[in-house]
Order: C-alpha cells, then sequence, then structure tokens
C-alpha cells in the first residue's frame, strides 16, 4: 500500500539507457596522429597504433590549445589540424618560429615573460594555444612588429628584451621641477589612496605610466588608459620595490613610485645615488673615468660600478664614504679630472730637450728649432718626426701625444708639453714657425737652444698648439 513504485526483487534487473558508440579510429589514422602529436610535442605515448589513455590526453590537451571541441578522439577536422600543425613546424625548422597547437619547455618561457610584461596568455603550462596567440598579437602591436599570433625570432628576441628590461631594481631619472608636474602628483596620490588599476582613465594613470617608464618599467603606451600592459609594467614595479604584487596603485605604491622622478635643477642635489639614470650621471662617469677610476659602462646609469668608482674616490681625496655624488664630491671631482697628469715619459721628454737644446746652442737660437724637438722626441720614444716647426703638429704621432688647450702660462707649468706656432716674426719665422718643448719651470721651453721667458717671445708669434703626451 502506497508503495505502487516498489520493484519486484526477482524481477530482472532493468537494462541503463544506451550510450551512441563512437566509430572506433583506424589503426593508421591513430598511428599518424601520435606521430604529428609528437612532432608537435604533446606525449601521445609509444607510436603503436593504440588508443591508449596518454593518447587520448594528449589528443584533448592539443583540441584545447586549438580551441575546438576536446573529446580526446581523432575526428577529421583534429586530423585536419594535426596536419596542418606538422607541415607548419616543417616548414619553420631553422627559424624558431612557434604557434598555436605546440607543446614545449622554451613556449612556457615565452608565455612566463609574456605573462610578467602583463599579457594574459591563460594557463602558463608551455602549450601554444589560441590564448597565448591573443597575447602574441597584442605584444606585437604594442613592439610595432607585424600583427601575427606566432613567435618567430625577430619577434622573440625583442620579447626577451622587453622581459630582460624589467629584471633591474627601480631606477629613477632627475628632471626640472614645475609647478604642473607637482599638481599632477598631488592629484595622483590624491586617487592612489582610493585605489586605480586597470580600465582606469586620466592623467593619474598617464603620471603613473611616465613615472613606470622613469623607473625603467615600460608600460608601453603614455595615453592615460590603464591597459593589461601598464598592469604588467606596475606589477613588475612593485616585484622589484618589495610590494604586494596588486597591479593596482595604491597609497604604498604611489609612495615608492613617485621616488622614480628626483625634481631638481641641479646635478648633483640631492646626490646622485645608486639606480638614478640621467645626464648628469652620464657627465659623471665620464670624469670619474677621466679622472682615473673605473665606472664601468658610461650610460648614465648610476650602478654598482659606479658606485664602486665614487667609493674609490672618496675615499682617495678623504671625502664622506658613502657611495653617494653630492655638489661638494663633483666639484671636486671636475679639479681633478680635469688636471692635466704629467706622465714620467712626459717629464723624459723635458729632460731629453733640455739636454739637446745645450748640446746645440745653449741659450742661442740656431734656426734649427724643428731639429732640436725631433730630437729630443726620438731619444724619449725612438720616433722619428719630421718637418719644420709649423710642420711637426700635423707630424706627431697621435698613439703618443693628444692636442690640448689651456693658457700658454698653465703649459709651461707642465713639462713635456709640444709648442708649435704657425709664424714668429722673423724673416725665417714667418716660413717656417717656431717649436718648443715646455720645461715645467712655468716660463722656459728647449728646441735647439733654451728660451728662458717663452711668455715674452709668444707676444711675436701666431697660431700657437700644443700637445701633450699620453704615453
Amino acid at each position: 500500500m502506497g508503495h505502487a513504485d516498489q520493484r519486484d526483487p526477482h524481477a530482472a534487473p532493468v537494462a541503463p539507457p544506451m550510450t551512441p558508440s563512437t566509430p572506433a579510429v583506424p589503426a593508421r589514422t591513430v598511428r599518424e596522429a601520435e606521430k604529428l602529436l609528437k612532432k608537435a610535442g604533446f606525449n601521445a605515448g609509444g607510436v603503436d597504433g593504440k588508443v591508449t589513455p596518454a593518447f587520448t590526453k594528449a589528443v584533448k590537451d592539443f583540441q584545447q590549445a586549438w580551441g575546438v571541441a576536446a573529446s580526446g578522439t581523432v575526428d577529421t577536422r583534429t586530423l585536419g589540424l594535426l596536419r596542418h600543425t606538422g607541415k607548419r613546424i616543417n616548414a619553420h625548422q631553422k627559424d624558431a618560429y612557434v604557434s598555436v597547437g605546440q607543446r614545449s619547455g622554451s613556449i612556457k618561457t615565452l608565455e612566463q615573460r609574456l605573462s610578467r610584461l602583463g599579457y594574459d596568455v591563460g594557463k602558463v603550462d608551455g602549450t601554444y594555444s589560441r590564448e597565448t596567440a591573443e597575447a602574441v598579437k597584442k605584444f606585437k602591436a604594442d613592439q610595432g612588429l607585424k600583427v601575427s599570433g606566432a613567435l618567430a625570432k625577430k619577434s622573440r628576441a625583442v620579447l626577451a628584451r622587453e622581459f630582460k628590461g624589467v629584471q633591474h631594481a627601480p631606477e629613477r631619472r632627475r628632471i626640472k621641477p614645475t609647478k604642473t608636474q607637482k599638481k599632477l602628483d598631488t592629484q595622483t596620490g590624491k586617487a592612489a589612496a582610493r585605489g586605480f588599476g586597470e580600465g582606469s582613465k586620466g592623467a593619474s594613470v598617464k603620471n603613473v605610466q611616465r613615472h613606470l617608464k622613469a623607473a625603467g618599467f615600460s608600460p608601453g603606451r603614455v595615453n592615460g588608459k590603464f591597459d593589461e600592459r601598464t598592469e604588467g609594467a606596475l606589477k613588475n614595479f612593485q616585484l622589484k620595490a618589495g610590494l604586494p604584487r596588486t597591479g593596482r596603485v595604491d597609497a604604498r605604491t604611489w609612495k615608492q613610485l613617485q621616488k622614480s622622478f628626483i625634481l631638481s635643477s641641479t646635478k648633483a642635489s640631492p646626490a646622485q645615488a645608486l639606480n638614478e639614470r640621467s645626464g648628469a650621471v652620464k657627465s659623471t662617469e665620464s670624469l670619474l673615468k677621466k679622472a682615473g677610476f673605473k665606472p664601468g659602462k658610461i650610460d648614465g646609469l648610476f650602478s654598482r660600478s659606479t658606485e664602486k668608482a665614487v667609493l674609490a674616490f672618496e675615499k682617495k681625496y678623504h671625502l664622506k664614504r658613502d657611495g653617494k655624488l653630492s655638489s661638494s664630491d663633483l666639484k671636486k671631482l671636475s679639479q681633478v679630472a680635469n688636471t692635466t697628469k704629467t706622465t714620467a715619459n712626459a717629464r723624459r721628454l723635458a729632460r731629453n730637450a733640455r739636454s739637446v737644446a745645450m748640446s746645440m746652442g745653449g741659450y742661442n737660437s740656431q734656426g734649427l728649432c724643428a731639429t732640436g724637438v725631433s730630437r729630443a722626441i726620438l731619444k724619449t720614444y725612438g720616433v722619428k718626426v719630421w718637418g719644420n716647426g709649423n710642420q711637426i703638429d700635423n707630424n706627431l704621432p697621435r698613439s703618443h701625444f693628444k692636442q690640448v688647450k689651456m693658457p700658454l702660462s698653465k703649459a709651461l707649468k707642465i713639462p713635456g708639453i709640444v709648442l708649435t706656432w704657425e709664424k714668429t716674426s722673423s724673416r725665417l719665422g714667418s716660413i717656417y714657425g717656431h717649436t718648443a718643448i715646455t720645461l715645467g719651470d712655468g716660463h722656459s721651453s728647449a728646441s735647439d737652444f733654451i728660451e728662458s721667458n717663452t711668455l715674452a717671445g709668444n707676444a711675436s708669434r701666431r697660431g700657437l698648439k700644443m700637445f701633450i703626451p699620453i704615453k
């Protein structure tokens, strides 16, 4: 009673509903698919023509990559895609070309790089899917490359370069302060207190993009639109700044990002320090090198090598050793770098010039100034120099001498500088000019004779050039 739906326990069991059977795939087709899956990087097991769990999974993964129904069965469409993929792989064996329907460890690396730059590749699993292809299209569009969903040698190199470009600590740029910039920063600070991210638009977004670019994390476009590339750049900045990698601008993130602009009209106030990239730093690097220190590559980035060179400079000249270059440090560095160093050979050249002059005319001119200078150079360097007084300058070996400009009064205090004049007031001097070598005593020079007051002699001469020994 009341249990009309109960079945007789002795009745025959009711058969379950029938499911449509899938036609068996010919072994020949399975074998072809196995070979093609293997070529594309999918693990289908052995090439034996048998449908195994590994084979079915590989087929599903391949179908998912192409965005078709993941049945795990090699139907006509799937076989067509496998053949298309295999043919494409054969055609691009030497140009690092990859596209939809392939799987490898190198593809996973490409996906990781795209993802770090802010492009949505879907699952980062080493399978080149349609999502990966869409991310590649966006990346190429941002880079001004021919847009397609595939990556080859050139575009892979650009991707590697862009990825490498965010593997560094946040940098800073030195720019002149303006009322407009200060107003923008205040406005951005207020927006950051509320928080904003992908989809946001406006002046604050553009300001954030400019700061990201200054920090060395390019958002691609600086257009005031917070897109996925801006989000990726911000995440990379946050990672390197030790902040939560949210991809959103909050008060904490803005506080750090705002530092990427050094608002200053001077070269070293505030002091130049690690990770500043500017023309001021490049100038400092050149001065450090000129002063005999080793700042590394002269590229405008205050790197660890630059810092090490600054520390060495500070130690040598008994300055505060903090690895930063203040205005007073820069002033001292400029003085040191622009002080002409006297080489040992320059002193030798001056001594030899005196010796030759005394062996020729002593304190009286013989009209053989070029001969005296040439003999001194030959005695010092073993190099023959030909020509008259006004021709010596063109024949000096640039491997040993470089032209410099300074007051004659200063040059006479430095031994070994070769002086040449185009003309003098004498009859022969108006044709052949004059040449001599400074003795370093502040007033005299030597050629075929010793001239005790070269400053006075200069009054009747024209076309002075100076060459200092560099060896």
